[in-house]
């Protein structure tokens, strides 16, 4: 079961990238945007951490991030971790953590299944959407080393390389991760914050379908099952005339 002694630890940690680190990312999602201050800060991925948990029965819920000031192509940056919150969403709880630095915040939502139930607070749910006008659309084969392309920025869960292990986790082989599918989704995209959610799992070799609104929101699917929905905050060079979405 999931210890909830983690609820409050903080831990510090300098991360030092260089401009290669950003080559591997670009490489492994087909392009670099902003998001890849989200690897850098959750290096190892957002499941480490969670003492006591069936890793098996770990997903990605959510993710967000606020860009502070650009990264430069090399440097380093004391990143501050902390476990917000332990939610109980009855099927099981949602274990939310911060990652921040000067450059960068982001926070992870892992979703731990079986282990809810416990009497704590649901939390709120935060709403996606998108608008009824026609979106930007574009297409992207993953190859079947996707998931191998992406372990090389540093995210270790087994979910998405160990064929026991997915399996073990109810997937017929290991699937791909969802910081990978966010990334690819938007390469090449400016923007300084986002917000997504993780809704259906992808298999290395599936083809995604990106939709894209020029009000920021954002929506993948496979063979017309979503996958990921979410929005961003357009950077006034990728507005195009167009306000950006509110909200937070």
């Amino acid at each position: 079961m999931l210890d909830h002694g983690i609820l409050g630890v903080v831990d510090r940690q300098v991360r030092t990238w260089s401009a290669g680190d950003a080559e591997v990312y670009a490489e492994a999602v087909g392009g670099l945007s902003p998001a890849f201050a989200i690897p850098l800060l959750q290096h190892g991925g957002p499941q480490l951490g969670l003492t006591g948990a069936d890793m098996t029965q770990v997903l990605h819920a959510e993710q967000s991030l606020w860009l502070h000031k650009p990264l430069p192509a090399d440097g380093s940056a004391l990143v501050t971790k902390t476990v917000e919150h332990i939610y109980d969403k009855g099927s099981g709880a949602l274990v939310v953590s911060r990652w921040e630095s000067e450059h960068a915040t982001t926070r992870s939502s892992c979703f731990v299944k079986g282990d809810g139930g416990f009497g704590g607070e649901r939390g709120e749910t935060r709403k996606f959407g998108v608008p009824d006008t026609d979106p930007e659309v574009g297409f992207f084969r993953t190859s079947e080393d996707q998931a191998l392309l992406y372990r090389e920025t540093g995210d270790v869960n087994p979910m998405h390389h160990d064929p026991e292990f997915a399996r073990r986790a109810g997937f017929p082989r290991p699937i791909l991760h969802g910081l990978c599918t966010l990334g690819i989704t938007l390469r090449d995209k400016d923007f300084t914050e986002l917000h997504a959610r993780f809704t259906a799992p992808v298999l290395p070799g599936d083809e995604l379908r990106v939709e894209h609104w020029p009000t920021g929101e954002f929506r993948t699917s496979v063979d017309d099952r979503q996958v990921l929905i979410g929005w961003v905050r357009l950077s006034e060079v990728d507005l195009g005339g167009h306000p950006p979405r509110s909200g937070a």
